[in-house]
């Protein structure tokens, strides 16, 4: 490699990661292939080249990475042949999954340096990376990053580190920006996410009720002012629950420089029985016991965050009504009729998955959750189980009853849309399926602005 900043391409060395510098090209018999990377990091040619690689290739200008190859940008979960630049840091970065060990400092040199980090790959979850950082040229503003995916039993593991933070009683969650980084075992046992799930997501997203989300931001900002903060506050389980918690949140610093941050909870809801009664209330529904619409409302809007980093998985709203709830409430009671709406809920909890919520929206309208859907007709497949379900007799009272069921569904596409648009297509739909007679389900269908008959409840429910 020339001082003047031009890196000479030799022959691809069969260890991707031993000489990870060394970059192929194609040229005539005898002839020297010269490329100043980073510079001509939109070159078609060397595009070509560096996309032909198997191992993750990315090119540094100024600390910010100008260029990732096809390998890099499929790992990254990128389309699209563009590459928007962006610094170092926000590619390579964090602890290794699963570990409390940092990322080793990227400090490259001439001959190349080894490293390891973690990426967010497409899938959303972290990739343990490994590989070389070198710099190219005299001023050491450019480099060239080859690394390729790194085996986690392979990385090096700061053990007493880990058995440290596995030990301590109150739940920690590290934080890097938007991610997850590592979660200790008190942090599962009270929030009920494993490493695996909370890995890679937002904390915010995955333990805020919706009602505190300011409350995390300006928590953020005295961290930042003051060095740390601290506050009794309310988070939320992956049940649904409500905790109160003293919440304290510091800095996380790795080689001298903020890495992120270190939240620590301690529960403290035993000293506020009263106070925590009164959360669980408004979280839930007093007579069914299912969430409340509330929760319900900011559970999808975290679902629809999710769906935003990974939409080839979507969700869907499902809103429910009794056909003849008030004509049964009539002849037999009040009595009864809340104990149509309770078998209702338990009818509804068992033919959901766990991941998936039913709420009660007040009186005999019921509203569903599904996550992780991949297509229109897994949604059309659970409304047509639902149906079947609540079309079947209750007994009650010693009497055999019939309600009919009136859903409304509806399926987040491929566009950006709120919690509150979604669950008013799903609101259209319901209305279409009682005005076309009842004891049916309709799908909401956003291309034509309008809804789809799909199936006629009786002869559909008998068949399946």
């Amino acid at each position: 490699m020339a001082a003047s900043g031009h890196f000479c391409v030799p022959e691809l060395n069969s260890n991707p990661v031993r000489d990870r510098a060394s970059l192929p090209a194609t040229a005539a018999a005898g002839e020297t292939v010269v490329t100043n990377l980073p510079e001509n990091a939109g070159s078609a040619e060397q595009r070509r080249i560096l996309d032909s690689l198997p191992v993750l290739v990315f090119l540094e200008r100024a600390g910010k990475i100008v260029f990732a190859n096809r390998e890099a940008r499929q790992m990254l979960g990128l389309s699209s042949d563009e590459w928007t630049a962006q610094p170092v840091e926000e590619v390579l970065w964090g602890l290794l999954p699963g570990t409390a060990e940092p990322q080793t400092l990227l400090s490259g040199t001439r001959s190349g340096n080894p490293f390891h980090a973690t990426m967010p790959a497409g899938s959303g979850r972290l990739m343990p990376v490994e590989g070389a950082y070198s710099r190219i040229g005299a001023d050491s503003r450019d480099a060239v990053i080859v690394a390729h995916p790194a085996e986690r039993e392979r990385a090096p593991k700061c053990r007493l580190m880990e058995d440290v933070l596995a030990s301590i009683p109150e739940a920690l969650a590290i934080v890097h920006g938007n991610h997850i980084l590592y979660t200790n075992p008190a942090f599962t046992a009270m929030f009920g996410y494993a490493a695996e799930e909370a890995g890679g997501e937002s904390l915010c997203e995955l333990i805020v009720p919706e009602g505190r989300r300011n409350e995390h931001e300006l928590l953020l900002r005295t961290v930042a002012e003051k060095g740390r903060a601290s506050v009794e506050t309310v988070r939320a389980t992956r049940s649904g629950e409500t905790l109160e918690v003293n919440l304290q949140i510091a800095p996380l610093r790795v080689n001298g420089a903020d890495a992120g941050y270190v939240f620590s909870f301690r529960e403290c809801g035993e000293h506020k029985p009263a106070e925590a009664r009164l959360q669980h209330q408004a979280m839930r529904d007093p007579l069914t016991g299912l969430p409340s619409r509330a929760l319900f409302m900011d559970r999808l809007t975290q679902a629809l965050n999710r769906r935003a980093r990974r939409p080839e998985r979507s969700c869907a709203v499902i809103r429910l009504a009794l056909d003849r709830f008030g004509e049964i409430s009539g002849a037999l009671g009040c009595a009864a009729g809340d104990d149509l709406l309770k078998a209702i809920a338990r009818r509804l909890s068992a033919a959901l998955r766990p991941e998936d919520t039913a709420a009660r929206f007040g009186g005999d309208r019921f509203a569903l959750l599904l996550e992780d859907l991949s297509s229109p007709a897994d949604l059309e497949i659970v409304a047509a189980r639902l149906l079947g379900e609540i079309e079947q007799p209750f007994h009650l009272l010693g009497h055999a009853l019939h309600s009919g069921v009136s859903l409304g569904a509806a399926l987040a596409g491929a566009g950006a849309i709120s919690a509150d648009a979604l669950l008013h297509d799903a609101d259209s739909a319901l209305f279409r399926a009682r005005q076309s007679g009842g004891s049916r389900y309709e799908i909401f269908d956003r291309r034509l602005n309008s809804t789809t008959q799909t199936v006629n409840a009786a002869t559909e429910t008998i068949a399946s």
